[in-house]
């Protein structure tokens, strides 16, 4: 049952998507009012203002290809079996600049989803008659969490964004520093906690939006990037917000709302959707496409991932032939094979296909790609990449343990038992261990730990946990590691073609695109880039 409530959600979302991107094709911060939308009168029910909302969801159907090209495709692990010269195959490349058409497109969508959202929220807030004030608040409550959720990846991925909270801003936009930024999206994420109810207190027709559990989560997060990214803050607000981040995610824990799967592939189960690990999660559907005559899910991780189905051509995107990641799992680790796959079962010949070359047939891989298996569909592998219909997984329980074990090592210079409990979580699952057990168990992390060592053991584990779930870039990012971590690492030094040896300080943040600096000056570029005014390195001292 629940599937076909859901389906219902995915199908308003595609009516509210159509106006979304009507929105984004030559919009730009400079043009106007981002917020003048064709309807401008009030919602007149509970109905009207949820459809009003969807359209805020909306853009990220669009969206899932865009994030995992950059933040995936961009680094050590992941390599493009596209045209080099197209948008995809340049990012692969490190090769990006102003006009890369990935970086326009999510600039557009933030813009007009941050437009969106405000017209929502300035329109739920004048008390419109036929609108419960119970669902005027979530509405508003789901509209600042989008609100926070869009600006978060915007902050990440360029740094200084503009910040566009009312129906009369945009025009000629400045850049807003991080700390403003983050500012913003902490105050929407809190407010949206308290607005939202839990995800067990949803109706079915509501699964997929946002919940207070999401606002949560996300709170923890922002807050332990926030302390790490931005360095205008003081040592006493460092403290502070990791130990605001340790405080959310434990919350996200107690809550009693979630707990991890015992089986790793059921977070990508499409009989488990929505299951009790995910948090937040993007729904695709099949007829969830915004695109015309298209009845897919237009989830466009399961395209790229498996483009070339049962073939050993490279698919758009696949591990690197170094195979690094895959290699690094411990024996026995069950993320290794829901992660990667170097065969897989095809029914149409009742048989296993296998993704590389066996020249002299003694089952010794020699050359060949695996794919990234989280995003095929095992219901209907054959049509998977034309389907495209599985969720993108957002936020899960799993990262709520990894965030307070991180938090709490970063807020004392060293981890504690809290720490290392919520650390082996991780664990215990991947090698199915007791979870909830007072004994140590055969794969636990042992106390003993300095600071560098406990960190070193989560950049690690979130590596083996969070492969393709676009989080990777992010992460080298706000550690500090992103050029050594990828100018070091054996696909850049073994393997020119993929010009990851070009890794540069100026590729912590991506360009401003440059038709929107064409009419808004405002809009000064990184470091870096043409048309950058900055000629000093300004992350010289990071890492």
């Amino acid at each position: 049952m629940e599937k076909k409530y859901i389906y219902h959600i995915a199908q308003s979302l595609l009516a509210a998507a159509v106006l979304v991107l009507s929105l984004t094709s030559c919009e730009s911060l400079e043009q106007g009012n981002l917020s003048e939308l064709a309807e401008n009168n009030l919602p007149q029910s509970d109905a009207d203002a949820k459809a009003l909302i969807n359209a805020v969801y909306a853009s990220d159907i669009e969206l899932a290809t865009t994030y995992m090209y950059l933040i995936d495709l961009t680094t050590e692990t992941t390599v493009s079996g596209e045209n080099p010269n197209g948008g995809g195959g340049m990012l692969g490349l490190l090769s990006w600049d102003g006009t890369n058409s990935y970086l326009v497109r999510l600039w557009q969508a933030v813009y007009a989803s941050l437009a969106r959202a405000n017209d929502v929220i300035e329109k739920m807030e004048t008390n419109p008659a036929g609108v419960s004030a119970e669902t005027a608040s979530q509405v508003i409550g789901e509209a600042k969490f989008l609100r926070a959720y869009y600006l978060n990846y915007a902050v990440q991925l360029w740094g200084p964004v503009p910040v566009i909270t009312t129906t009369e801003a945009g025009t000629n936009a400045v850049r807003n520093s991080e700390t403003e930024v983050y500012q913003q999206i902490v105050s929407d994420l809190e407010d949206a906690a308290n607005r939202l109810p839990e995800r067990s207190q949803q109706g079915l027709t509501d699964i997929g939006r946002a919940t207070r559990g999401a606002a949560n989560a996300a709170l923890s997060k922002v807050y332990l990037t926030w302390a790490q990214v931005d360095d205008d803050l003081t040592a006493d607000q460092r403290h502070t917000y990791f130990a605001k981040s340790a405080e959310y995610a434990q919350k996200v824990i107690d809550s009693g709302e979630y707990s991890l799967e015992e089986d790793f592939y059921d977070n990508w189960n499409n009989q488990k959707r929505n299951n009790k690990e995910s948090i937040f999660a993007i729904q695709f559907y099949l007829g969830s496409s915004t695109r015309e005559g298209d009845a897919s899910g237009n989830n466009h991780l399961c395209h790229c991932s498996f483009s070339t189905s049962y073939s050993v051509s490279l698919p758009h995107i696949a591990p690197g032939p170094d195979n690094t990641v895959e290699n690094s799992y411990l024996a026995g680790d069950q993320r290794k094979d829901v992660s990667f796959a170097d065969s897989l079962w095809r029914p149409s010949t009742q048989s296993y296909f296998h993704f590389y070359y066996d020249a002299d047939g003694d089952g010794t891989r020699e050359s060949g790609f695996s794919r990234y298996n989280k995003y095929i569909d095992h219901d209907s592998p054959e049509t998977s990449a034309a389907d495209r219909a599985m969720n993108r997984q957002v936020l899960r329980l799993a990262e709520a343990y990894l965030v307070l074990a991180e938090a709490i090592n970063e807020r004392d210079g060293q981890p504690n038992q809290q720490a290392y409990d919520a650390f082996n979580k991780i664990r215990r699952r991947a090698f199915r261990e007791d979870l909830n057990s007072n004994s140590a168990q055969a794969h636990d992390l042992t106390a003993g730990l300095d600071y560098q060592g406990f960190k070193d053991a989560i950049i690690q584990e979130r590596s083996w946990e969070f492969a393709l779930e676009q989080k990777h870039l992010l992460d080298l990012k706000r550690w500090k590691i992103l050029v050594k971590t990828i100018k070091n690492s054996a696909l850049a030094k073994n393997y020119p073609e993929y010009n990851k040896q070009s890794i540069d300080f100026k590729h912590y943040r991506f360009p401003i695109p440059q038709a929107q600096r064409n009419v808004n000056p405002n809009l000064w570029q990184n470091y870096g880039y043409d048309g950058s005014d900055i000629t000093s390195n300004p992350y010289v001292g990071r890492e």
